[in-house]
């Protein structure tokens, strides 16, 4: 049932976005199954192996290195993690950044703990996992930013059932994380988006510009993470597993404030 809802909602989106094509659908419709593979390969293989799947940071890429510097000035960072590729590795590519995290998921934290545990071994990051449920996550992430710390969440959706902010993505109004960035404005943070994306042959760690959250509004904010994914996903849109949630943003959308 779970299967079928995903690649109605997921053929639903792809017609509506415009990037409805059969070779498209085919490839998206493999995405989820992909990754619920890479998940079990994290379950059960040696940190050494899964190490070894971190996505290739590009020696010239001038944000990994703005980043760098940024994080060496003592600034807090916002990473927005995507449903490009899968998370876990993804987390792997920022082992030469930080030595600790707080990854911010939707809703119940439990089902994916074991898995950022194999993570926090393999990069020696340490990660610590918080649910969006919880009645203190708002404090708890603005605590973690305010000292310095980095964040990492999903940024390319929104699992909220109530309209915070409405930003368009992919030409069409989403409701977006809005008391997220709200936080992460107040902490001084920079929120760059990131997708990692397969390319060549390999993965791609792809990083989007960053953000200074203080001099820049909330609205802005929320609309340039959704343009560089959308941009994205236009070039990639069979890579990306996110068609079902932004099937559901925009029909949160569509409520008023």
């Amino acid at each position: 049932m779970e299967r079928a809802r995903y690649l109605h909602d997921t053929y639903q989106a792809l017609q509506q976005s415009g990037l409805y094509s059969r070779r498209v659908f085919l490839d998206a419709s493999a995405v989820r199954p992909r990754f619920i593979a890479d998940r079990t390969f994290v379950a059960h293989a040696r940190p050494d192996d899964i190490v070894r799947l971190a996505p290739t940071v590009r020696p010239e890429d001038a944000n990994f290195a703005a980043i760098r510097r940024q994080l060496a000035e003592g600034r807090p960072f916002l990473f927005g993690c995507s449903y490009f590729g899968c998370i876990y590795f993804a987390l792997l590519a920022l082992k030469d950044l930080v030595r600790e995290l707080l990854v911010v998921v939707a809703r119940d934290p439990a089902p994916g703990l074991h898995y950022f545990n194999k993570i926090a071994m393999a990069s020696g990051i340490r990660i610590t996992v918080a649910g969006t449920t919880e009645s203190t996550i708002a404090l708890r992430i603005l605590r973690h930013l305010a000292r310095g710390g980095a964040v990492a969440t999903m940024l390319d959706c929104f699992h909220g059932e109530r309209l915070e902010l409405r930003s368009d993505f992919l030409g069409k109004p989403a409701a977006s994380p809005g008391t997220l960035y709200g936080i992460a404005r107040r902490a001084g943070a920079i929120v760059v988006p990131t997708a990692s994306i397969h390319k060549d042959g390999k993965q791609l760690l792809e990083i989007g510009n960053l953000i200074d959250l203080p001099s820049t509004s909330i609205e802005a904010a929320s609309q340039s993470v959704n343009d560089y994914f959308s941009d994205l996903i236009r070039t990639y849109p069979g890579q990306w597993m996110g068609w079902p949630n932004l099937l559901a943003r925009w029909q949160v959308a569509r409520q008023t404030y």
